[in-house]
């Protein structure tokens, strides 16, 4: 992954909607722990970094064992800020564009590497057939260019929780979303790929319920 250096995984968040009483990344799913697919996807970029905040001892202990690298950033106020405010603590000393991962999402293997290929001078946005009881839509216009986010209506396609961040974004503790904060910047170039976001009980089932197009 020559062209991807920095990775943000952003694993603050408690999951009460979840109701497993555990930060989602550590989820079991198929054989393994939702960030452990993530760490073994991000196993070439040299620069990782978990944004951690609820349980968080508990989700470094369980990284180490897996990569003793990944450097830790916490999230002190987990509890009353967002997604951005994450990423803002991760990304201050970043100069380079970077790969952006919501902690919760679990990527199929073969469209996450097309992801990364396509990672190049520009940001890209990963979109995905909605499905999540609570998707973030993209509206799409016929370039297939992002140009909206939005909760209030139905469309084809949601945010995939991952992005490639290049400097004509910016992403800071000021905005609310991460997809607030790419807002401002659109329209971006996006690309499908195949994932499945965990934020609830349903959602969880239906992610096992299709753990064969992961290729996990």
């Amino acid at each position: 992954m020559e062209n991807v250096k920095h990775a943000i995984i952003i694993m603050a968040g408690i999951g009460s909607r979840l109701g497993l009483d555990t930060t989602k990344g550590l989820v079991k799913v198929g054989e393994k722990k939702i960030v452990d697919y993530h760490l073994d996807r991000l196993k070439d970029v040299p620069d990782v970094r978990i944004v951690v905040g609820f349980q968080k001892e508990k989700v470094k202990e369980h990284v180490k064992k897996v990569r003793d690298d990944v450097k830790f950033i916490t999230n002190h106020d987990f509890r009353n800020t967002s997604t951005s405010y994450s990423v803002s603590l991760a990304n201050k000393d970043l100069d380079e564009p970077y790969l952006l991962i919501i902690g919760d999402v679990l990527f199929n293997k073969t469209d996450f590497e097309n992801f990364i290929v396509n990672c190049k001078n520009e940001s890209l946005v990963g979109i995905t057939p909605s499905k999540t009881e609570d998707a973030i839509f993209a509206e799409l216009n016929d370039d297939n260019m992002v140009i909206n986010f939005q909760r209030e209506y139905p469309l084809d396609y949601e945010y995939a929780g991952i992005t490639y961040v290049t400097n004509d974004v910016k992403i800071t503790e000021n905005d609310n979303y991460v997809v607030d904060a790419l807002g401002k910047s659109l329209p971006l170039k996006t690309i499908f790929i195949e994932s499945y976001e965990i934020d609830t009980k349903a959602d969880l089932e239906l992610a096992k319920k299709n753990l064969h197009k992961l290729e996990l």
